[in-house]
């Protein structure tokens, strides 16, 4: 479902906190992907300024300077989240600050923001996910012991910062994980916890959705990427022997490769081309989403969940393409 909010919203009273009667605070209602998992997404009055802010101070750089990536997956996601805010404008590396910063009339996903905030307080340490709860007992001062009742597997150890912007996100009631957060924790899926979700009945169920309503523009694409022709692995060697031909510019001279080898290359290459139409247009709480649904989507790549449904869909699928599944 798309929300929209005033965009004469001004980001300092967003911070502080103030979003006057102009706001929509209304919940999310549900949408077609009801049938699969529902979650009510909390009023964005609520973590708008907290997300924009921790997004903001924790990335590479600062609001002055901007904010360089340097191409780690989780500092890419959180610029690209802060673009999608209009908050900021896209560089090559990573995202400016926009001198009237200004959110969209559509906002981005919010269980996307709620991912892009896990992964980056995982990334610069403010959030540590721990394999029980006697681990507890090693927490430093000055932080918050997160749990959930009964899952010591989701024994956490989060700064105060973190903590609060969790809770604004509704993943935290207290200092224990809500349901909601179960299904965004799995796109993070801490080692330390362990967790496997495939024979979830959620995760089957949306298996079941996502291969009975995949679209025909999905299947489409799907159909290049999966068929390795000769004339893909004669022109992937042809770019392979041209990488030398600039004398200008130094590189490292590949040895020729066997056409089986060139078709191990493109099959890895052609998984990643599969992974990034799940990243794009496929959410576990709506199975797969329109182009127009899609634009209100960050993509979260390297997303253990829509890496996992891609996988399960293939083999089901399509299992004459094994090198999908893989």
């Amino acid at each position: 479902m798309e929300t929209s909010l005033g965009v004469d919203h001004q980001l300092g009273l967003l911070m502080e906190g103030e979003f006057c009667n102009r706001t929509i605070t209304k919940r999310f209602s549900g949408s077609a992907g009801e049938r699969l998992v529902k979650t009510e997404e909390p009023p964005p009055a609520l973590w708008l300024g907290p997300v924009i802010e921790f997004l903001s101070d924790n990335l590479p750089g600062s609001r002055k300077s901007g904010w360089d990536h340097a191409f780690i997956t989780a500092y890419q996601i959180g610029c690209e989240a802060l673009v999608a805010l209009g908050q900021a404008d896209e560089t090559a590396h990573g995202a400016v600050p926009r001198e009237n910063p200004a959110l969209p009339a559509i906002l981005p996903r919010w269980d996307d923001l709620a991912t892009a905030v896990i992964c980056l307080a995982a990334q610069n340490g403010l959030i540590t996910f721990l394999s029980d709860v006697e681990g507890q007992s090693q927490l430093g001062a000055g932080t918050d012991n997160l749990h959930q009742t009964n899952r010591g597997m989701w024994a956490a150890s989060s700064n105060p910062e973190v903590t609060r912007v969790l809770r604004s996100l509704r993943l935290l009631d207290g200092n224990e994980w809500t349901a909601a957060s179960e299904t965004i924790m799995w796109r993070d899926s801490p080692t330390e916890w362990r967790i496997d979700f495939s024979n979830d009945p959620r995760f089957i169920r949306a298996l079941d959705d996502a291969c009975k309503h995949m679209p025909d523009s999905i299947r489409a694409e799907k159909e290049s990427i999966a068929q390795i022709t000769d004339a893909a692995v004669a022109a992937h060697s042809a770019r392979v022997l041209g990488q030398d031909e600039d004398e200008s510019k130094p590189v490292w001279r590949m040895l020729p490769k066997t056409p089986e080898q060139v078709k191990d290359t493109i099959r890895w290459m052609r998984r990643h081309d599969f992974d990034e139409l799940f990243y794009k247009f496929w959410r576990i709480g709506d199975g797969w989403l329109s182009r127009d649904k899609a634009r209100r989507a960050l993509e979260i790549f390297n997303d253990p969940l829509a890496i996992a449904m891609r996988k399960a869909v293939a083999a089901r699928l399509f299992p004459h393409w094994p090198h999908l599944a893989e």
